[in-house]
């Protein structure tokens, strides 16, 4: 029999009060192995599951995770006689956040800068979103009674494994109910939520999770078919093959770049197209205020202090942290793909990144910042728009979720061509429509990009 090579992940965490806890990843093509293992474990407290099932990438389906307490040197000494080896450590995951009480803001007094910031309401102008389009949110908790998220969250699954306002704070920044008389607006406006609470611990005031808790989230929301999931963590869990399938397949993956300056969050996926790190200005748009992180895998910024939102206690606040700048951009996908479905991940990023406004200090940071702050506005602009140059239509009935943008085109012979848009055609340079054809131009503000 052939020797197998196996890749191993190994994550210990400290418990005072549960003991200590840990969680494993294998690779191995045989399945007869993992029973092995599980076989010479024999302990009901230790779970040994698929890390990521029915998934379409063959080699995932070979990946396994072992969770448990206590009897760790059992366990090592199980996995050495199984030849197991390359055993690396990792830090255990928390939420993106840093709390502040004196920045609060209740009932209906807020700022709005984060929204004016990005150009929300002249992106608004052009999309308002769909209730069709959801954003999947893996987080610690969500108020659903909160007024202005129990008409917006669709959907939340896992268990209840402590309360932390965390997760309702990064729905709100994504799509708290908006133009309702009540509370903040989110970004996303008529775009709803579906939820997946990680399992997580309070520790120090801090949320903080088991990586495999975060990845099994993250692959329940891709398994549900959700065209964007937000993880405002400081890790995914996910390997870089698992990202690889989720954004393939038309998921993609807005992430939280750090608190801190010198964190390199994300870096096992963050080079995959489709995942988009996002770190923060302030109110400024400056980013060397925030000191949050900066380096080369961050994509964008977007506004990360200060920012309202929704918060425990069907009440509101300001919040600081990426793990709310990424939601903003979260949301800002959703009204892309409401003006222009066929959007893959990877265009998306790119379309985010083409847009984006200069970070007015970008300088001091450079390679550090990425392409810029988001612009909602340019962002849905760009993304309902078609472009048409030196082309010759034959029959077409095509449809774009801003406008087109025509130049030195020709209609040909014994042709209909038919335009719909919602904002704009503009026409340069020649133009020709010959005898016996039809060009009609039709303006619906529900347009969609065919």
């Amino acid at each position: 029999m052939k020797n197998l090579i196996i890749a191993m992940l190994l994550t210990i965490l400290g418990f005072s009060s549960f003991g200590q806890k840990y969680n494993m990843n294998f690779k191995v093509s045989d399945k007869t192995k993992v029973e092995s293992i599980r076989k010479k474990i024999n302990n009901s407290s230790i779970e040994i599951k698929q890390c990521y099932p029915n998934a379409k990438t063959k080699e995932l389906l070979q990946y396994y995770c072992i969770v448990g307490q206590n009897n760790k040197s059992n366990i090592v000494k199980v996995l050495n006689e199984e030849k197991i080896s390359d055993i690396k450590e990792e830090e255990v995951c928390y939420a993106l956040t840093t709390f502040t009480n004196d920045k609060w803001l209740v009932n209906g007094w807020c700022n709005n800068y984060a929204l004016e910031m990005v150009d929300a309401e002249n992106a608004w102008k052009i999309s308002k979103g769909r209730p069709d389009i959801r954003i999947g949110i893996a987080d610690s908790d969500f108020e659903i009674t909160h007024e202005d998220l129990k008409n917006q969250i669709v959907n939340v699954e896992g268990p209840v494994s402590a309360k932390h306002w965390h997760g309702t704070s990064v729905a709100g920044v994504a799509a708290a109910e908006t133009n309702n008389g009540k509370g903040v607006a989110g970004i996303g406006y008529k775009s709803k939520l579906v939820c997946q609470r990680i399992k997580h611990w309070i520790e120090n005031g801090g949320c903080k999770a088991n990586p495999s808790s975060i990845q099994q989230s993250v692959w329940n929301l891709y398994q549900a078919g959700v065209p964007i999931i937000n993880v405002s963590w400081s890790g995914t869990g996910l390997n870089k093959a698992a990202a690889e399938e989720i954004t393939k397949y038309g998921t993609t993956i807005v992430v939280s770049a750090g608190n801190k300056p010198d964190e390199h969050n994300h870096f096992e996926i963050a080079e995959v197209p489709g995942v988009i790190v996002v770190s923060s200005v302030d109110a400024n748009n400056m980013h060397g205020t925030t000191n949050h992180a900066h380096n080369e895998h961050v994509d964008l910024c977007a506004p990360g202090t200060n920012v309202s939102s929704t918060k425990n206690g069907n009440t509101y606040g300001g919040v600081w942290g990426t793990s709310f700048a990424a939601p903003m951009v979260s949301g800002i996908i959703a009204l892309m793909l409401d003006v222009n479905p066929n959007l893959k991940p990877a265009q998306i990023e790119k379309i985010l990144k083409e847009t984006a406004d200069p970070v007015a200090d970008a300088a001091k940071f450079p390679n550090g910042v990425g392409a810029g702050r988001v612009n909602a506005y340019k962002a849905v602009k760009a993304a309902g728009t078609r472009t048409y140059t030196n082309t010759t239509f034959g029959n077409r009935n095509l449809s774009a979720g801003y406008g087109f943008n025509l130049k030195n085109v020709k209609i040909a012979t014994n042709s209909n061509v038919k335009l719909t848009a919602r904002c704009e055609v503009n026409i340069d340079g020649t133009f020709e429509v010959p005898l016996g054809s039809e060009f009609t131009i039709i303006m619906d503000e529900n347009a969609r990009s065919n």
